[in-house]
């Protein structure tokens, strides 16, 4: 069976970076794969570039964001038919993969990896929705496709009416790097709080800065570590000093790797999640399955997973908790026993829907 994937992330024609190694992997299981990758001609990108011998990726290079649409249809049109169409999103991609597929006339799939339904989505940018006008579109013409959590996609059925057959396909994790963490103490801090991600709006950093200088007034051996970096990190440094904690704060450097954040994690004694709107949340499996507790927003697979769950005041919910009893985390999600087991059935839900008469 042949693939073609319409996406957005760029970083596959990095030579090393994870999704480019991934995505080799995957077509290792007999797949050929075309990915048609958006891209305007800034970013510089060569025409095609062959990742492997069954691996192939090419750039739209458009002159604008206008033109990602157009350009993909144009090079799917030049490659060989597929089987099958996979959109990364229902929207852009989505809407790219409808035209491809009807030209080759084969099925397309959607991955739904953002919770897109959530208030704060829409609110984000007028970007965003025009995005759920698209999705509204895209969605019942699709021949099925993934979520990554149940809540997502039970919302998006209701929402949708869909009749399509959308399943939960959870992202793959290694958890064996976060469950053999040794826990050790934060030299300066009795209680330390860690929070992981990109300081961007909708993950909403700002948020457990503010409950933290809250609740640091009556515990005074407590402590945050933000690891990330992002377009709000002048911001945060500038507001811990106007609420006088920067002395009880701490910054990792720009980039961290996988195993630098797993050491975070021994050290934490409560991560937190403070996002708008998540599609998944891996930092609330890592940190689960490295036996730390999370004190998550309600986005993604916060409930599934076993984090504790903010409904009201993120302040007054992290006060509760350092008055105790403090548990440890614990991960009630079941995870793949290994990366096979996780292309084995993406695979096999693409071709489920490629071979259904």
């Amino acid at each position: 069976m042949r693939l073609m994937l319409i996406g957005t992330d760029r970083s596959i024609f990095t030579v090393g970076s994870a999704v480019r190694e991934r995505i080799v992997r995957f077509s290792a299981s007999d797949m050929p794969i075309d990915s048609i990758v958006f891209s305007t001609k800034k970013h510089g990108l060569s025409e095609s570039q062959e990742l492997s011998s069954t691996v192939h990726a090419y750039p739209t290079n458009a002159w604008s964001r206008l033109g990602y649409i157009w350009n993909a249809i144009r090079i799917a049109r030049t490659l060989p038919r597929p089987d099958i169409v996979s959109a990364q999103d229902p929207f852009e991609t989505g809407l790219a993969a409808f035209w491809i597929a009807r030209y080759w006339r084969v099925p397309f799939v959607v991955e739904v990896h953002t919770d897109f339904l959530a208030p704060a989505f829409a609110r984000h940018s007028f970007l965003n929705r025009i995005r759920l006008l698209i999705a509204r579109f895209v969605l019942p013409r699709a021949a099925g496709g993934y979520t990554v959590s149940a809540r997502v996609r039970d919302e998006m059925i209701e929402r949708y009416s869909l009749k399509t057959p959308f399943t939960v396909q959870p992202i793959y994790i290694d958890l064996s790097r976060y469950a053999a963490v040794s826990k050790k103490r934060h030299p300066r801090f009795t209680t330390t709080l860690v929070w992981v991600g990109r300081f961007e709006r909708e993950k909403n950093p700002m948020e457990a800065l503010r409950a933290f200088a809250i609740a640091r007034k009556n515990n005074p051996g407590l402590g945050l570590v933000f690891v990330g970096d992002g377009s709000l990190r002048n911001a945060l440094v500038k507001k811990a000093k106007e609420l006088h904690v920067d002395e009880w704060v701490e910054w990792t450097h720009t980039h961290v790797t996988a195993e630098e954040v797993a050491s975070f994690y021994a050290m934490a004694d409560l991560v937190l999640v403070t996002s708008e709107y998540e599609g998944y949340g891996m930092v609330i499996v890592e940190a689960l399955a490295a036996g730390v507790p999370v004190l998550a927003t309600d986005v993604g697979i916060a409930r599934e997973a076993g984090a504790g769950v903010v409904t009201g005041d993120y302040a007054t919910a992290l006060i509760a908790w350092l008055q105790g009893p403090r548990e440890q985390g614990k991960l009630l999600l079941r995870s793949y026993a290994n990366e096979a087991e996780y292309f084995a059935q993406v695979s096999g839900h693409y071709k489920a829907i490629a071979n259904h008469p």
